[in-house]
């Protein structure tokens, strides 16, 4: 199982409902409000993510969540 596998699988429910709305490309104001965290809480999130998972910027992100499925190009 290659490592992004496991990370995806290792995904909190918050942290997949983070990661799809920020790849339907919403700002972390709107997916605070969404969620009912704060937009500091959604960066924090975010950047785990993007650590977890050793990417550098939010397209890779996005790019990353087309790629397996976490929200339809």
């Amino acid at each position: 199982m290659d490592t992004h596998r496991k990370v995806i699988n290792s995904l909190t429910p918050r942290q997949r409902e983070v990661l799809q709305l920020v790849a339907e490309g919403r700002s972390a104001r709107e997916i605070g409000a969404i969620l009912k965290i704060s937009s500091r809480t959604v960066e924090y999130h975010k950047y785990r993510l993007m650590e977890d998972l050793n990417l550098s910027t939010s397209a890779e992100l996005i790019r990353f969540a087309i790629k397996h499925g976490i929200v339809s190009d």
